[in-house]
């Protein structure tokens, strides 16, 4: 039984500073997607169906500037691509009896729950996954049932100041990564800012196309530069290696 039992509470128990965060993101989220123009069911199903705040955030930003439906499906398979890394790793960890209980754990993997996960010291089986992605899911789902409903009634000039959210959130992600490599988050971020700026202002390409292409090739070129600094790196150990035999 994997609902209810002593894993599952400690698994939603672990979750609720989570549900907060969710909760308080999604909200945000609830209310851009009403001024977005997506309808109640519309909002609530994106998030049930995607849980990824980030990709979310940008894919409303895409709605509203009117981007290709094609462009905005594989905006958020780049940002998500992420979750294929965790997936793998969370399966050295949490043990399934099957693939069906791999394709459900999956489904509700974000950053904050694999941390979690990833950090538990204890039994992290199936149904302490459950209770630990149930809430989680429950807390991201509320917010934007919250969000767009409030929108109803809140003033169009505080509603219009949550556009805000979306550029909130990316600082978000990107500040940690900044703390921990100073250099290299930073300025690939300001690579795709400005090849973003250049693609829209110089080439008139759609707000979604622009953002796709600035997002790829600042990507590269940061792979390309990591691959060359650890080649150097490993060339330089190896020479003072020689030099010290």
């Amino acid at each position: 039984m994997y609902f209810f039992n002593c894993d599952f509470r400690r698994g939603a128990a672990s979750a609720i500073p989570i549900f907060i965060g969710y909760f308080a993101a999604s909200t945000a989220f609830g209310l851009l997607a009403r001024g977005a123009g997506l309808s109640g069911l519309e909002a609530i199903l994106f998030s049930a169906t995607n849980i990824t705040g980030a990709a979310q955030f940008l894919a409303i930003n895409l709605i509203a500037a009117g981007a290709f439906p094609g462009l905005i499906i594989f905006s958020i398979f780049l940002i998500n691509l992420r979750y294929f890394l965790m997936t793998a790793s969370l399966l050295i960890k949490v043990k399934y009896k099957n693939s069906m209980e791999k394709y459900l754990t999956a489904f509700a993997v974000t950053d904050e729950v694999f941390s979690v996960a990833m950090a538990d010291t204890g039994n992290v089986n199936l149904s302490y996954m459950a209770g630990l992605q149930f809430t989680s899911w429950t807390g991201w789902v509320s917010g934007t049932v919250a969000g767009f409903f409030a929108g109803t009634f809140l003033p169009a000039e505080l509603s219009a100041a949550m556009q805000v959210a979306l550029f909130a959130l990316f600082a978000a992600l990107l500040v940690p990564e900044i703390k921990r490599d100073k250099a290299l988050p930073f300025f690939t971020a300001l690579f795709a800012a400005i090849l973003n700026s250049f693609f829209y202002y110089v080439f008139k390409l759609s707000a979604g196309w622009s953002l796709v292409i600035a997002m790829i090739m600042a990507s590269v070129v940061a792979t390309i530069w990591i691959t060359r600094h650890k080649e150097i790196k490993k060339i330089s150990g190896q020479k003072l290696i020689l030099k010290n035999e």
